[in-house]
This record gives C-alpha cells, structure tokens and sequence, in this order.
C-alpha cells in the first residue's frame, strides 16, 4: 500500500529528528573511519582504547574481580537456585547455565585469581598464557564490548538500519540473498571489529529483523575482523609490509565465501522462520506507488517512534554488558587459555595436523609442518596463526597463515562463545563446520595470492 498524504503528514520535525540525530551520533561513533595517531579506527574504539588507558596499572585488578565474581555467582545460582530464585529472579537468569558453562565459568575465576596472584606454575600463570587471555586480552576485550554494548542502540534502535536495508536491499538480495540491513552488520566490523558486528546481528535478530538463516549467514560470514586489526595482523606476522595485500585478500575471500558457504550444509538446511518471541518485523520492500528512498525514510522514521528512551537505553545497555561481561567472557578467555596452553606447552595441534602437511606442500607452502597447526588452531582462538606465522621465516607461509586469522571467522574465544550465548539457533557442531568450509575455501586462494605477491 502507498504512503497517502495523510500518511506522510503523522510524521512531524520531531519525529524525523528522533531518526536523524541519534542515528547520526550512530553512524559516527561505530562506522567513521578516524585517525587515532598512527591508526586508523573508529570512535567506539578510541573511546574503548581511553577506557583502558583510564583503567591503567589497575587492569588486572578490574578483569580478575569480573572473573572471580562471575565464578562466584555462577556457582550460587546453579548450587542453591531453590533458595535465591525466587528473591534474585533476574540474577538468576543471568547466571543460570548448563554444566559444561558452569564448569568453564567456575576454571575461569580460578585461573584468573592464580594469574592475579602469580601463585601457580609458568604455563599458567605465564605471559604466553594465563597474563594474555585473564589480563591482556580480556582488558581489550571488556573495553571495547563494554563501550560497544552501551552505544549500540544509537546505531541500531533509531531507524538507520532501516534506512540503509530499504535502500541496499536490491544489491544484497541480487548477490547473497540477504536483507540490505545487513550492509550495516559489515560496515560495523570492516571498520569496528567481528565481535561489534555480531552483537548487531543478535540485536536485529532478537527484534524479528532477520529470520534465522540470515542471522546464520550474516553472524558467521559477515562479521569479518576489522581494518586496523588487519594491519596489526600483517605487522604480527612480520609482514607488515603485505598489510594492503592481506586487506585485499580477505575482502576477497570474505565475498567467495558469503557466496558459496550458505548454499552448503549447515547453512543451506535453514528456513526463513523468525525469532518466535517476536515474529517478522522487518519491511524493506517499497511499495509500488512510493519511491525507494521515500519508502527508507519511512521505515526509519517509524522505527524511530518506537525507539527507546535514555533511561531505557542506559538499563538495557547495562543488561547486556553485564551478561557479556559475567556469563560470556569468563567462558571466552578460559577457551583462549586452553588454547594457548596447549599450543605453547603440548605437542597436540602438531599431531593432529600432521595430515594437513602434504596438503600444504601440493600448494607449495614451505615449513609446512611447523605451519599446519595454524589452519586450525584459529577455531579457538584469533591470534594465534598469527603468532605462528611470526615464528616462521617465510613469507609466503606467513602471508597464508595471517589470512587464514582474518578470514576463518569462526573463533570460540570471542565471536564463537557470542552466538553460542545468543538466541540464534547455532550449535557448536554447526559452527566447527562452517570454519572448516571457510578455510577449505580460502586456503588455496591464498596459497595462490602468496605466491604472486611475495
């Protein structure tokens, strides 16, 4: 049905101001490239870099309370739920969990508290192990989910995504039979960072805004890693002079692989079904007698009415740092300590890579061996292929190994743990998969790449 005059004439200069104002202090602080002295970043990310700096020396103070805490509450609520359920129903439900959950929560403020209080032996209390994923890492992480999670509604509560869906629908229909919204969920990462993006994504899911295929494809093939952390990758690596090289390769593959994983399996078994709580609440399509860009303003205006307030805002904010900071990252940073413990201290993803090593010498990738355990190491963890690809002297095998980092996607320590925590219907099974599609997809391609470039 077409916008009536009478239609158009509800909306008044308050109305289109709740859209654009927000929406513009939106855009600015999550998709504005800016220069942050020598880097090139977003606001939300120098804001989260201010943060941490603020925190300084007391760092590891704040990270080791939030761990300890969380274990702490976590074992309250799932011991002696009976008692506290009913006095504490919504701490309840934030810390209510399987056992599999409980038990990683529970090693997690242990290992943070030994870590904080160098009591234990090297390999966990380390530098390359306990100090990175309990202090280092985690301090990075909290601070950019935690400004991330209070500012996000400005960008996704105000009618800007429905702006941008109603006028990139076409394009991302035509290419990867996606809603335009998702133009959005790949801005906010290609200049943010992944685990911006999924949060965006769960958000729109949870408000009936992709159906569950597209929050599927969109959470595990478009929340690609963001620009500076491909520079930082390349620099990692030791090929810091590949940077532009490596930035090329990833968007590259990032579109191969948009393309052919969500005609596989697992993502091709999906229907369009929507978050049941909520139901489909997405309209990108124009109607017939309204132009494209008369039908945007509309939905977005709409979206803006309904837009919550500051105090609204700040408390859901607040709601959603705090399970991401309680529940999500304890998990998270326990994933990454495992990982880098057995990496650094255990043969293991050398065994189990062993039969990968003829593969990577058909693509005539030199080291090899010393190499392998870099294609699937990043399952767990981001930084380690690049940490890999810095012990080796090759640049063409650090070349493939730092793309693999940046194009894998699939990483439990940070963006894997984020949707299995959300109400997207993905497992783990389905998550091993689709990494294991994207690197089957994208290693070759750097093999290829490496050798014309090096």
């Amino acid at each position: 049905m077409g916008l009536t005059a009478p239609h158009r004439a509800r909306w008044t200069s308050w109305n289109y101001f709740r859209f654009v104002f927000p929406s513009l202090i939106g855009v600015f602080l999550f998709l504005c490239p800016v220069k942050y002295g020598s880097e090139l970043t977003i606001p939300v990310g120098i804001l989260a870099n201010e943060l941490r700096w603020a925190i300084g020396e007391f760092m590891a103070t704040f990270t080791t309370c939030i761990f300890v805490s969380g274990a702490i509450f976590t074992a309250l609520f799932n011991l002696r739920s009976t008692q506290l359920n009913g006095r504490f129903p919504q701490l309840h439900t934030l810390f209510s969990t399987n056992w599999t959950w409980f038990a990683l929560r529970i090693l997690g403020g242990l290992l943070a508290l030994l870590t904080f209080l160098e009591l234990g032996p090297e390999w966990i209390i380390g530098a390359k192990t306990g100090r990175t994923a309990y202090i280092d890492i985690a301090g990075i992480i909290f601070c950019i989910l935690g400004v991330a999670s209070l500012l996000l509604p400005l960008l996704t509560d105000f009618g800007f995504l429905e702006f941008v869906g109603a006028i990139m629908r076409g394009v991302f229909q035509a290419t990867f039979n996606l809603p335009g919204r998702a133009t959005v969920d790949t801005l906010a990462s290609w200049v943010g960072a992944s685990s911006v993006a999924v949060l965006v994504t769960i958000r729109q899911y949870q408000a009936g805004l992709h159906s569950v295929r597209e929050a599927r494809v969109i959470a595990t093939n478009f929340s690609v890693v963001s620009i500076p952390f491909v520079v930082l990758t390349a620099q990692i690596a030791g090929i810091g002079d590949l940077g532009m090289a490596l930035y090329g390769s990833m968007v590259g593959i990032g579109i191969v692989c948009a393309i052919v994983t969500p005609r596989l399996p697992p993502l091709s078994r999906l229907t369009d079904r929507y978050y049941e709580p909520i139901g489909r609440q997405i309209h990108e399509e124009a109607a017939a007698d309204t132009s494209r860009l008369r039908w945007a303003m509309n939905q977005a205006v709409s979206r803006a009415r309904t837009a919550p307030g500051p105090g609204q805002m700040v408390k859901g904010g607040l709601s959603g740092t705090a399970d991401l900071f309680f529940t999500m990252m304890p998990v998270s940073m326990t994933i990454e300590f495992i990982c880098l413990v057995t990496y650094h201290y255990t043969p293991v993803f050398q065994y189990i890579t062993l039969p990968l090593v003829p593969v990577l010498n058909l693509l005539q990738i030199p080291e090899a061996a010393a190499a392998s355990p870099g294609l699937v190491v990043g399952l767990l963890d981001q930084f380690v292929p690049a940490l890999i690809a810095a012990s080796i002297d090759d640049k063409v095998t650090s070349f493939v190994l730092a793309g693999l980092s940046v194009t894998q996607l699939i990483f439990f320590a940070e963006t894997g743990v984020l949707i299995l925590r959300s109400a997207i219907p993905l497992n783990t099974l389905q998550l091993i998969g689709i990494f294991f599609l994207r690197t089957v997809i994208a290693l070759p391609i750097l093999a290829l790449v490496a050798h014309l470039v090096v």
